[in-house]
């Protein structure tokens, strides 16, 4: 019961009432995977680009007040992973190096998407080059930090 109490609760502190000052509505996932599917690759990664330039940039602020490498790797992927559910995700820092993985398995459209918005949102919010690999189903972003 105390484990059900304290998820309620994190789950309201970290993402509800920020997700209702935000405009962010639930939508079936199916209406959201129909959606992308009338979009072509192109305007996934056009949606994407102005995704990261201009939303995430929105959204970090209003979540953590500031933009930030540790709000871009850590808190918006968790979050959106999290509560969101829009994908799975992992990162993994060594000696300078990082390793993001945002594995969402609805298509090669979903991953170009993520892709653009990933490149964009370094290079734009935090003057980063990014390498990127992406996959059916996964994309995965490296690069290298103080």
């Amino acid at each position: 019961m105390n484990f059900l109490v304290n998820r309620a609760l994190r789950r309201l502190v970290e993402w509800d009432v920020h997700a209702d000052k935000f405009g962010i509505i639930a939508l079936p996932s199916s209406l959201v995977s129909r959606m992308m599917d009338y979009l072509s690759e192109d305007e996934a990664a056009e949606l994407g680009t102005w995704v990261g330039k201009n939303l995430l940039k929105e959204f970090l602020t209003f979540w953590f007040k500031e933009v930030s490498l540790e709000g871009l790797v850590s808190g918006y992927p968790r979050l959106s992973a999290e509560y969101g559910k829009a994908f799975e995700y992992e990162e993994q820092v060594g000696g300078g190096q990082w390793t993001l993985v945002i594995k969402h398995g609805n298509g090669l459209k979903w991953s170009t998407y993520y892709e653009q918005l990933l490149k964009t949102a370094f290079l734009e919010l935090l003057d980063t080059v990014i390498s990127t690999e992406k996959t059916e189903n996964q994309v995965v972003a490296r690069f290298s930090a103080p």
